[in-house]
């Protein structure tokens, strides 16, 4: 199948075609099929367009991961409004500013997720949001203005007309997402029809998926991570299934009942996964593939996931403002590549590592990874921060720090630019650490940043997880360090902690970090007995 002049709802359409009764879908005990699948989304169009939902208009989604929200996705695809994806951790404060910096026509929604209560923040808010004509609740309430339930009724056929709605590009914008605002405020990522469907037919095809796979995910559909394993699935055939939050012991579960030849998954997922126990008892037999994406993958994290699962990781590197992926390891990949870099860049993209005047580094030396390919068409209503991210060229800068393998080409992601450490003159890039750590068996994560010194310029902090039953103390860690790395890299301190700062994209807030190296660690992150444990 080709999709190059396809917009997401052709394709989709291209695809249901194709598969018909093949299932799409397994969520919650239900099997959906593409025919389903196709039908259910073009029902919620019809609905929307009822509601005086049009091209460009933009349509928030606060909701947990369902069928439905899938169906609301392409819904809004068919008739080419933006689709805006909410995160369901942010607060009041997060909640409204990004309704409205995005203008948002309609918002549908839970009245509460978690410990949040949505429908009091938002009858809080509601006023502050002029263009807002449609609350659609899951339950009625004062402030709903249509029911949950309503938009997917089928439509009677005699009403459905495709010269009702403005015809959509595979130019136009399909979503609106925001990014998820570790420094300063959430930015709106405007990101095309066409750049989605090419990012996932791409990737899908150099993983080698296709009909007859199963692919398990439990990202998340308002992130990029969760959304994107869904069209990679989707474009290929594959048949998806969710989970709907993260819990070890429901993951366990999925694999125990068998069929699963595809897990799509974050580093982070891997900490919490492998210091299972019943994970050891895990039948893996099934499985031929798991991805790795969302943050950093370290070579020796790929290792430990490889040899305790018995088949291929695969890794992508990837950003919001370059539509998720950027460059994927192959399955035919040497080991070193496969588990040591974010391999290659897929079809239609290219890449850079540069100085700090942008001009070409040497392979083998350290510099900012600079992309060209599946871009954004911008921040919305920001044109100043677009400018400063990509250039006249078309080149976007991704803040990330690089290397070119001298003899394979591969790319190497050492850290963020705002994450080196300049110790005592030196260059210290926290993932050399990091790794070394991670390379103590009595270690389940870590995470290194730099601290304010007035010596030294900066000084090296890390925060190291010690596996569940394990003591571990400062000195345990350096003296492990000790001939494995430099001196000027051996942690100046370390934090024996119960958990990380991490956001849901399974990026470790360093930000955080850096605050509690200056301002204290909360208590309720502290290990506070430790004792030595020889090595």
């Amino acid at each position: 199948m080709h999709f190059d002049n396809e917009t997401l709802d052709t394709a989709l359409e291209t695809v249901c075609t194709r598969f018909r009764d093949t299932p799409a879908l397994l969520i919650d005990g239900r099997t959906i099929t593409f025919t389903d699948l196709l039908a259910h989304s073009r029902d919620c169009a019809e609905r929307l367009r009822g509601i005086g939902i049009r091209k460009n208009d933009r349509v928030a989604i606060l909701l947990s991961n369902s069928a439905e929200y899938l169906y609301l996705y392409f819904a809004c695809f068919t008739i080419g409004a933006w689709a805006v994806p909410i995160s369901t951790r942010w607060e009041r404060d997060e909640l409204r500013n990004v309704l409205i910096d995005a203008s948002v026509k309609a918002i549908v929604f839970e009245p509460k997720i978690g410990t949040i209560n949505y429908e009091a923040i938002l009858r809080d808010i509601r006023r502050e949001l002029p263009t807002c004509s449609h609350f659609v609740g899951t339950t009625a309430s004062d402030i709903t203005t249509l029911l949950f339930e309503e938009l997917f009724v089928p439509a009677d056929p005699g009403d459905r007309s495709d010269d009702r709605h403005e015809a959509v590009s595979p130019d136009d914008v399909a979503l609106l997402a925001y990014t998820s605002g570790t420094t300063g405020t959430p930015k709106g990522v405007m990101i095309p029809h066409r750049s989605l469907v090419l990012t996932s037919r791409h990737t899908g095809v150099l993983w080698d998926l296709g009909p007859g796979e199963v692919a398990f995910s439990v990202a998340p559909l308002y992130a990029a991570q969760g959304f994107l394993a869904v069209l990679i699935d989707l474009v290929t055939g594959v048949t998806m299934k969710w989970n709907t939050s993260f819990n070890p012991q429901d993951i366990i579960r999925e694999f125990s009942r068998g069929g699963i030849t595809c897990f799509h998954t974050q580093p982070t997922m891997w900490s919490l996964l492998l210091a299972q126990p019943a994970f050891n008892f895990v039948d893996f037999s099934n499985l031929k593939k798991v991805i790795v994406s969302g943050s950093l993958c370290t070579h020796e994290l790929a290792r430990r996931i490889e040899e305790r699962v018995g088949c291929t990781v695969l890794n992508a590197y990837g950003l919001i403002e370059a539509t998720g992926v950027v460059t994927v390891t192959r399955p035919g990949d040497s080991e070193e590549i496969r588990l040591g870099s974010v391999g290659y860049p897929i079809p239609g993209a290219e890449y850079r590592i540069v100085d700090e005047k942008r001009n070409d580094v040497a392979p083998g030396e350290t510099g900012e990874l600079a992309v060209r390919g599946y871009l954004m068409k911008g921040y919305y209503n920001r044109p100043e921060k677009t400018a400063e991210v990509i250039d006249a060229d078309g080149w976007l800068y991704t803040g990330d720090l690089a290397t070119r393998g001298s003899d394979d080409g591969a790319v190497r992601i050492v850290g963020r630019c705002k994450d080196m450490i300049i110790r005592g003159g030196f260059n210290v890039y926290p993932v050399d650490i990091e790794e070394c750590i991670l390379r103590n068996e009595c270690v389940d994560d870590v995470a290194v940043v730099g601290k304010p010194d007035d010596l030294l310029g900066e000084s090296i902090s890390a925060f190291v997880i010690p596996k569940p039953g394990v003591l571990l103390t400062e000195g345990d860690i350096k003296r492990f360090c000790r001939g494995k790395i430099a001196n000027y890299k051996i942690p100046d301190d370390v934090h024996i902690v119960s958990q990380l700062p991490i956001l849901i994209s399974g990026k470790v807030q360093k930000n955080v970090l850096r605050e509690w190296v200056c301002n204290g660690i909360p208590e309720e992150n502290l290990v506070l007995f430790g004792s030595p444990t020889p090595f």
